[in-house]
């Protein structure tokens, strides 16, 4: 009897596969958890907006921009805004910004990009301070703050992957980055934005996965704060999709190689 290829003895590749394929597809989807109704905010203007209401205080919104593009709502609709709610606002709940493949970039080298949490020429995904086609561009706005200063601050990041880091920061004139929130260093967790202002900052976020950034809003010279939790989803890298996949699909042939050859060393049986 001709022994089995080496390969075969006792390897079951397919499975092996097809558990990183599941895995993969779960560390970055699955984990994102289910809600009433979400919508994919994926490219044009939006603003994490911060109010101040005389009798209930500070709340926040988003508000979006006649080129905001959402799964599942017209430009009309966005710029209406929701259904039974103040003209032109949307509540955090209703969202998720999608962070595209195409804003990854490799960590640049320094120690003043040491905030981000992650080596030099690692990938992070960072995005909103300038627009850019097919991109999400998120920025604040204090327009309805009552004439005070809003102050966002970062609290109890929850990352899906647990290993992802998350930074917001915007870039000088010279090109150092000035950071205002950063996951790996504590106390960087407030950026305050003036009275009447809309401004944009970079996101930064070093892991494919889900996120969610449960804000405290305050308005100066107000009482009260305002909570609420964003939510992102930054995509996988589409390469490793097409590697695993190509993993399971040459898996699968060895797979069949081995029953074939089983089925020609199989011993025939008198009789049958």
């Amino acid at each position: 009897m001709t022994p089995a290829p080496i390969f075969c003895r006792g390897v079951r590749p397919f499975g092996l596969a097809a558990g990183l394929l599941i895995a993969l597809v779960a560390a970055s989807f699955a984990a994102r958890p289910a809600r009433a109704t979400v919508y994919d905010y994926t490219a044009g203007h939006a603003d994490i907006g911060l109010a101040y209401d005389a009798g209930t205080g500070p709340r926040f919104f988003l508000q979006f921009g006649g080129d905001a593009e959402v799964s599942g709502l017209t430009s009309e609709q966005l710029v209406a805004g929701q259904p039974g709610g103040v003209v032109g606002e949307w509540s955090f709940a209703s969202f998720v910004t999608v962070v595209p493949q195409i804003v990854q970039i490799p960590r640049p080298a320094g120690a003043e990009w040491n905030f981000l949490g992650t080596d030099a020429d690692d990938p992070v995904w960072i995005f909103s301070q300038q627009s850019q086609s097919g991109v999400p561009f998120l920025g604040f706005d204090t327009a309805k703050a009552g004439g005070g200063t809003g102050t966002y601050t970062l609290s109890n990041v929850t990352v899906r992957p647990p290993n992802g880091e998350v930074s917001l920061f915007q870039l000088d004139g010279f090109g150092t980055p000035v950071v205002y929130w950063s996951t790996v260093q504590a106390g960087v967790d407030a950026v305050t934005v003036p009275a009447l202002t809309h401004t944009h900052y970079a996101f930064a976020f070093t892991e494919p996965g889900y996120y969610e950034l449960p804000l405290i809003g305050t308005v100066g010279g107000f009482p009260g704060q305002a909570t609420g939790t964003l939510a992102f989803q930054v995509v996988p890298e589409p390469s490793t999709y097409l590697l695993t996949l190509a993993g399971l699909a040459a898996a699968g042939l060895v797979a069949r190689r081995c029953r074939t050859q089983k089925s020609a060393n199989r011993p025939a049986i008198s009789g049958v």
